[in-house]
């Protein structure tokens, strides 16, 4: 195992844009549609990402889209369908066999996402039955969004880990605010890149990591 990771016994992730992938030309085409219904300001591809990837979601609604934040939310769930997300989300080729490495090595494997459950269900299933401990949808939970870190404390408790020997993976500035609000170390996965980066120092392919 490489030396990275040894040290955890808890190692946790991030969902969409970390184990999995939905296009650009999806987020892109459903964000603006929902934008649209709700009569708001046209956002460019850029403001777009940035409301995917980066934190403070409630912010770019309100001062970016032009649109009341429940409102907002309401309205994107009924376009954010299952059938048409699934046909746009894939799984990053490698993620499955480094999971399976994992649980082998004796890791416990969780995943703490934003998507709604039944989001996080269908994108769950594209990795193809990996053991995956615990999966905690921070939606509808009555915990703050990321990065309050709240929910998280909640996941480590479920899972009787400390934040000390747990180690978060993900691939936004959100996530790397949510670890640092937990007090545990933090990971960086490029999105469509597969390549890992250690607090933004050391860089190399998420299957070789795990070598």
């Amino acid at each position: 195992m490489h030396s990275l990771i040894a040290p955890y016994a808890h190692i946790s992730f991030g969902l969409d844009g970390t184990l999995v992938h939905t296009i650009a030309e999806y987020r892109h085409r459903a964000t603006s549609r929902t934008i649209c219904e709700c009569g708001g300001a046209v956002p460019s591809d850029a403001d777009i990402d940035r409301f995917w990837f980066e934190t403070g979601r409630g912010r770019i609604i309100e001062e970016v889209f032009k649109i009341d934040v429940d409102r907002f939310w309401k309205q994107f769930r009924l376009v954010d369908a299952n059938e048409a997300r699934g046909a746009s989300t894939f799984a990053y080729e490698d993620v499955e066999p480094a999971l399976q490495r994992m649980k082998q090595d004796g890791k416990i494997i969780s995943i703490v996402t934003g998507a709604p459950e039944r989001i996080a269900q269908m994108e769950i299933a594209k990795l193809n039955n990996s053991p995956i401990d615990h999966c905690f949808s921070i939606t509808y939970s009555g915990f703050d969004e990321k990065p309050a870190p709240d929910s998280f404390f909640h996941v480590l408790e479920h899972l009787n880990c400390s934040a000390k020997e747990t180690l978060y993976i993900g691939n936004s500035n959100e996530d790397a605010l949510y670890a640092h609000n937990a007090e545990t170390d933090f990971c960086t996965l490029s999105a469509g890149s597969m390549s890992l980066t250690w607090r933004n120092t050391r860089s190399q392919p998420f299957i070789h990591w795990m070598s």
